[in-house]
């Protein structure tokens, strides 16, 4: 707490009462990291996970049966410094940068963006602040380098009274990659489909809803629940539906950068060839689709 803002979807769904809407009962659980999050679901703890993709193929990888039904294509991950001399992947090497967690999705974004200028995690210092203490170590001086997200960006450089130098943005750097998947052991999907085909119409409707321009002064005052202003959510969110951060025409959940990300953790050694999964085993879209068909146009 408070939440990251992928936590806004769930979060506004709840508290618009969409989830009721759809019939379907939810209760929203705060993690201090989305592996916490992915952990405990992939014990049966929690139903669902806003989950790390690279930690539910590496989870499919070890024989457990995960599925996605929605997800979020487009990482809004910035590198930044405040220090403009480190404005480059480059000057990375050496330097301490602000993650969530050790194998975290931050540390795990850091490390994807590093290859793009032959270096790699080994070549810096991940030090873990998880969630909303990442951009306040950076307010605080604690951090001269941290992965932040967009909103976060906002907020910090309103606090200290100057810009940020941006060294690196995930989806320029590394194209048809994968934020965040909404993902299930296939076991409990199986058992109540029709609850999560309920719990993803609930998430299509309350996105229809948070980008209508007649409600963005609402959104921006149920989104300072991530830790930041209204005003700074207002201008975050008018950011996020320029670059699709949260897809309002398809799940989310394209082949491409799914099967980027499985690639890649095969690259990384973290998956082993033989045991990589496909798309199919991880990748549900007829959830979404059964979905649509209960949101009223």
């Amino acid at each position: 707490m408070p939440p990251v803002v992928s936590g806004l979807l769930p979060y506004i769904a709840d508290k618009k009462g969409f989830y009721k809407a759809f019939g379907v009962d939810v209760t929203v659980k705060s993690f201090t990291t989305g592996t916490d999050a992915t952990r405990a679901m992939s014990t049966g703890q929690i139903d669902i996970a806003i989950a790390p993709p690279a930690q539910v193929v590496a989870l499919v990888a070890k024989g457990i049966p995960i599925v996605a039904i929605q997800g979020q294509e487009n990482p809004d991950w910035v590198v930044v410094s405040t220090d403009p001399a480190i404005n480059s992947c480059q000057k990375l090497k050496g330097q301490g940068v602000g993650v969530d967690a050790i194998g975290g999705i931050r540390y795990t974004a850091l490390a994807v963006m590093l290859k793009t200028c032959g270096l790699t995690i080994k070549d810096v210092h991940p030090l873990a602040f998880p969630g909303d203490a990442n951009p306040q170590a950076v307010i605080a001086g604690q951090l001269k380098v941290s992965v932040l997200h967009l909103n976060e960006v906002v907020a910090v450089q309103q606090q200290l009274g100057k810009p940020l130098t941006t060294v690196m943005v995930q989806a320029q750097v590394v194209p048809n990659s994968m934020y965040e998947m909404f993902a299930t052991l296939k076991s409990k999907l199986d058992q109540n489909r029709d609850a999560f085909v309920r719990f993803v119409a609930a998430q299509i409707a309350t996105l229809n809803w948070m980008f209508d321009p007649a409600n963005a002064d609402e959104v921006a005052q149920l989104a300072t629940v991530v830790g930041d202003s209204a005003q700074v959510m207002k201008q975050a969110m008018a950011e996020y539906k320029q670059m699709d951060f949260w897809s309002l025409d398809s799940a989310g959940l394209p082949q491409t950068n799914v099967e980027n990300v499985i690639k890649s953790q095969v690259a990384a050694g973290n998956v082993p060839a033989d045991k990589a999964p496909t798309y199919s085993q991880i990748v549900d879209l007829s959830v979404y689709q059964d979905a649509q068909k209960l949101v009223q146009p």
